[in-house]
């Protein structure tokens, strides 16, 4: 009984031990069973992130394959700017839902260009008459030429023997030209003239058709650095028939020679520091009608104005149409000479005096505007004071060229005079204001 006892007791406490035992081992299994359970989970993590990771590259890499085809140009707006036409690149963008949120700027750029296509395609498709096979299929540069052109021959080794100097056989004479800072000008006109002279005229004159000789001739020298001198000589001869003289039938209309020189030293870009002088007399004698009585002739009298001052030459348009020369002189000499001792009074020097010097302000201005190709505008203003009294002259010149040849001239001259006594006594403005006008048609060679 006791053996069964002690037996009973031997296997409960080895069925107590077995099965303390299993219990142990079952917590072992699920705590291993865990940690292999959460392992598992980060590494499908992983590999999830990993793949999506691969799985951007692989988009991009499609978008980067796609756009450096070797049809597509480096210029990223080509597309936009071409004609409309069908590209599959924007139709893979816009298919596969490209991720467009990169940060470099080509690629935005891009994008954005393909992006503007899209909705073309959506919003107006009849817009898109091609596709880029059309456009591929045309011509285009030639990619299939690789080989590099190679030239086995090489300048110098075909130098190398030559003889760079020449052989001679005759004397050589070294010739040294210098430049030629002259220009030589001008033009001659013979017109018919209508004339228009006012009662006061200071030469005399009157209303009349006649026929004029015009010549101008200039000689201009400028070395282009600090020297000018411009020279210019000015003759206007004419003459008409008169029903009013029974001794002479021909009396001169235009009866003039003057001859200016103005001598410049550059100062400042267009500004020159000058020295002007201007003669001017008459060629033929004006006598007066019925009568032997000579009112002037050539060198009575003579007229000399120098003027030293200061020259501006200046010139407007965008083909310099508008040119022109102003000379101020603050202080200018102005001589009148008398050559005969009957004209001496006409002038109102006294007996046995032939000059009269006064001194004064000067200003001239001279201004050419080619207006059209046909029509020229030339203009002369002259004035001079001796602070006591007051020339102003205004010449105006209009040229109509018909053909090289043929021309139209319109000449208007007013004139304020003030200097002579004769005027001063009346004391009417009307006096000191004269006028003259004619209108020609001739021939003129510019040369």
């Amino acid at each position: 009984m006791k053996r069964l006892i002690i037996l009973f007791c031997i296997c409960t406490m080895a069925l107590d031990a077995y099965c303390a035992s299993q219990t142990e081992n079952e917590e072992i299994i699920t705590e291993r069973s865990d940690s292999v359970t959460n392992a598992v989970t980060d590494s499908i993590s992983l590999v999830d992130k990993y793949l999506a990771i691969i799985d951007t590259l692989a988009k991009e890499r499609d978008v980067l394959n796609a756009t450096t085809t070797p049809s597509t140009p480096n210029a990223y707006y080509y597309q936009l700017l071409s004609p409309p036409a069908l590209y599959q690149s924007s139709l893979q963008q816009m298919m596969s839902e490209t991720d467009t949120s990169c940060p470099d700027p080509q690629l935005q750029r891009l994008y954005a260009s393909r992006r503007a296509l899209s909705s073309l395609y959506t919003d107006a498709p009849w817009l898109v008459t091609q596709t880029e096979s059309d456009i591929m299929g045309q011509a285009s540069i030639r990619d299939d030429v690789n080989e590099i052109l190679q030239s086995s021959d090489k300048l110098a080794d075909k130098v190398v023997d030559s003889k760079l100097t020449p052989e001679i056989n005759e004397p050589v004479e070294v010739i040294t030209r210098r430049p030629n800072f002259w220009k030589f000008s001008g033009d001659v006109s013979l017109q018919f003239v209508q004339n228009f002279f006012s009662d006061n005229w200071y030469r005399g004159g009157e209303t009349n058709v006649t026929g004029n000789l015009n010549m101008t001739l200039r000689a201009n020298y400028n070395d282009q650095r600090k020297i000018s001198w411009d020279n210019e000589v000015n003759i206007q001869l004419g003459f008409q028939t008169t029903k009013n003289d029974e001794k002479r039938s021909f009396h001169p209309s235009q009866n003039l020679l003057r001859y200016t020189t103005n001598a410049g030293y550059k100062a400042w870009k267009t500004l020159s520091y000058s020295l002007q002088v201007i003669m001017q007399t008459q060629i033929a004698p004006n006598v007066q009608r019925n009568s032997d009585k000579v009112n002037s002739k050539i060198l009575s009298p003579l007229e000399v104005t120098v003027a030293p001052g200061m020259k501006w030459n200046f010139a407007a348009g965008k083909k310099k149409q508008f040119t022109g020369q102003l000379n101020v002189a603050p202080l200018a000499m102005k001589v009148l000479y008398v050559h005969d001792d009957d004209i001496v009074k006409n002038y109102g020097l006294e007996e046995d005096t032939h000059s009269k010097f006064t001194f004064g302000p000067n200003v001239t201005l001279n201004t050419r505007w080619q207006i059209c190709k046909q029509i020229s505008w030339s203009s002369r203003i002259y004035w001079m004071s001796n602070f006591e009294y007051n020339i102003l002259e205004w010449e105006n010149t209009i040229d109509f060229s018909v053909t090289k040849l043929i021309n139209t001239q319109l000449y208007l001259y007013p004139r304020f005079d003030n200097s002579n006594e004769g005027y001063r006594k009346k004391s009417r403005f009307d006096t000191y204001f004269m006028f003259r006008e004619f209108l020609s048609l001739g021939l003129k060679y510019n040369f």
